[in-house]
């Protein structure tokens, strides 16, 4: 007599970084999924480096609150957000 064998379902294949994703609350908050490092920081400017190339953002009295886990949290009067692709090849 014959039985079948039950297969195991695979779980979901999850990256080893977090999607790219950009969330803002009221222009004072900023949560960044995909962090790679940071590029440069002042008060009134951040350029934040990600996977696929660079967020910056401008702005007064922008601070870093925590960063970890490839996320970062900006708080601060955010004026403007520029995304920026990396370039083919690098």
């Amino acid at each position: 007599m014959r039985t079948e064998r039950k297969t195991k379902a695979k779980p979901p294949r999850v990256s080893p970084t977090p999607r790219e994703t950009v969330e803002l609350c009221d222009r004072g908050e900023m949560l960044i999924c995909g962090v790679t490092g940071i590029e440069d920081y002042s008060p009134c400017r951040v350029s934040i480096r990600t996977v696929r190339g660079a967020v910056g953002v401008c702005g007064r009295a922008l601070t870093l609150c925590w960063a970890g886990e490839r996320r970062l949290m900006l708080r601060g009067e955010i004026c403007q957000i520029e995304f920026l692709r990396k370039a083919v090849g690098k």
